[in-house]
């Protein structure tokens, strides 16, 4: 007989602060950019790679190397990160981490940026 399974998964977040500091630490990780140009975005965290959210799954190879994955989309109310990060989780990829200030906060707060 057919039934329904609930599954929660816990996505770990950091904050604008513990980014910067790896950023600038230089720290082996890599932050995927979520929103690219989409609905008129110009900007991305400087560093960051674009991987749109329905293809971080798909491009998961390109991430794996990386000692931490911190992926981010527009702003905390946006679930195209945590979508993201749902999905490398559930494909057992555990040093996964949401920005979810996203891109708004980051402008907001003067931090640094680059054209997409």
């Amino acid at each position: 007989m057919p039934y329904k399974k609930d599954i929660t998964v816990s996505l770990d977040c950091i904050d604008s602060t513990e980014l910067l500091a790896r950023i600038n630490s230089k720290s082996n990780f890599v932050l995927v950019d979520t929103i690219g140009s989409y609905n008129g975005n110009r900007y991305r965290i400087k560093g960051a790679t674009t991987i749109p959210y329905t293809e971080v799954i798909d491009r998961r190879r390109e991430l794996i190397p990386y000692g931490e994955i911190i992926i981010y989309c527009k702003h905390r109310d946006c679930v195209a990160s945590k979508k993201g990060a749902i999905g490398l989780k559930m494909l057992n990829i555990r040093n996964v981490k949401v920005y979810e200030g996203g891109i708004d906060e980051w402008t907001e707060s003067g931090l640094p940026l680059e054209e997409v």
